[in-house]
């Protein structure tokens, strides 16, 4: 069976609330005399009973009507007419001061000569004493409690932050109310961060505006990592001294998540020198998740901050490459305009090798032909053949070093045969050079 929740109102609150309203002192202490001990009770069935302080139903003034929303199901032991002189007071009290709060204040400051207001207020109920102003909107009677030492259980803190009115009232009493391990408000408001939630005032109120900085590192890495992460709260953890330094199951920093979001304020603050080479368990760095997070200032700044834009991921892809792989034309821009990086595909690759030592070859192959030219009987204009030839061959071998040196031309072991190539062309032109010299000294003179 459910538990359902009976507050009683004591046969005695009519001849308390009149004591108080005409200041008859002999009504107000017979009244407390006579008011039953407080205390929840529980039968059989499961219904919990409570009777609670006065200072509650001076708060409530009246039973509340069966169909309103409330914490207890409340019934009356007293009869239909002090329930009727309970109605006639307070509607003439509320003309007199307008607002129930008011008339709670007034209620409150008479009675406590006879029972401390102080002593009512530590005492803990089922239904707390902040649940309840919440629900009744009494701001000024609310700091007042809190400035005698009400108690705050965890969800009183957490309730109270949820409401702004409330929350700018208790701020200042947070740390001294606060029941319980602090620890433990303080793990679960950290939950709240990684949710997302903007708790971060209270965790510093709770902390004397010194956080653990365990706490700030999991919950920036755990909120971060969150599809609705916001920018905003994630800098507010790195301005208390989150570093986004310790990793999650997968082995990504805050700063690599900073990157995989597309979040430039925290990946600016947390980058660093030392930090430019982080990256996943599978190889990917700060650029290959800023690239697919298709953030140009990222990129930039990771570019800027020393990041290897040469490292390959799992699947052999440089951030370069990754962005042809993935068409992304305005990332591809960004690399080759801003920054001058421009990679070939492995078939590009092949291509521009092949062409280079095709060049040598040729400069390899100018040689025999050029003495076979000159040297032959039928040939009459060896020095202009001379001449020919050798300039072909010095082209040739300028255009393959400069294909060479580009940045484009990648960097791997080429086989041995390709390698006597590039031995043999520097070879060649030099012996080619000297041909042509022995020629032309040989006509001048």
């Amino acid at each position: 069976m459910s538990l359902e929740r009976v507050l009683v109102w004591p046969e005695a609150y009519p001849l308390l609330l009149k004591g108080l309203l005409e200041q008859n002192g002999a009504f107000i202490l017979d009244a407390l005399e006579a008011w039953p001990k407080c205390e929840e009770t529980k039968d059989a069935q499961g219904i919990s009973t409570s009777v609670l302080p006065p200072l509650y139903y001076l708060l409530w003034l009246k039973p509340a009507e069966p169909f309103e929303q409330c914490f207890y199901q409340h019934i009356f032991e007293y009869d239909d007419n002090a329930q009727q002189y309970i109605e006639s007071a307070i509607t003439h009290l509320h003309q007199q001061l307008n607002s129930k709060e008011a008339i709670s204040e007034l209620l409150l400051s008479r009675i406590d000569q006879y029972a401390a207001i102080g002593n009512q207020v530590a005492m803990q109920s089922e239904l707390t004493l902040t649940s309840l102003c919440m629900h009744l909107r009494f701001f000024k009677l609310f700091q007042q409690f809190l400035n005698l030492g009400m108690p705050l259980s965890h969800d009183d803190v957490l309730a109270i932050w949820a409401d702004d009115d409330f929350r700018e009232v208790a701020l200042p009493f947070i740390k001294s109310n606060v029941t319980g391990d602090t620890n433990v408000l303080a793990e679960e408001i950290a939950d709240r961060l990684r949710q997302g939630e903007d708790f971060f005032d209270l965790l510093l109120a709770l902390s004397d505006g010194e956080v653990d900085n365990r706490l700030l590192e999991r919950a920036l890495l755990s909120h971060i990592s969150q599809p609705d992460a916001k920018q905003s709260l994630c800098m507010r953890f790195i301005e208390q001294g989150a570093k986004g330094q310790i990793t999650d199951e997968d082995g990504l920093t805050a700063l690599i998540w900073s990157a995989k979001q597309g979040f430039a304020n925290v990946f600016d603050a947390l980058l660093s020198k030392e930090r430019a080479t982080e990256c996943d368990l599978k190889g990917n760095n700060l650029l290959h998740f800023a690239v697919r997070a298709r953030s140009l200032d990222i990129i930039s700044k990771a570019l800027n901050g020393g990041v290897n834009y040469h490292q390959k991921d799992s699947d052999g892809l440089t951030p370069y490459r990754l962005a042809v792989e993935l068409e992304l034309p305005e990332v591809i821009k960004h690399f080759e305009h801003k920054f001058g990086i421009k990679e070939l595909s492995e078939e590009g690759q092949l291509k521009l090798i092949q062409h280079v030592h095709l060049l040598h070859a040729l400069v390899c192959f100018i040689l025999p032909l050029q003495i076979f030219l000159i040297f032959s009987d039928s040939i009459t204009i060896k020095t202009e053949i001379s001449i020919a030839t050798t300039l072909v061959s010095l082209g040739a071998f300028a255009f393959a070093l400069s294909l060479k040196r580009s940045n484009l031309y990648p960097n791997i072991k080429h086989p041995f045969a390709l390698t006597l190539i590039r031995i043999l062309s520097p070879i060649s032109l030099i012996l080619a050079l000297l041909l042509l010299l022995v020629i032309l000294t040989t006509v001048l003179s």
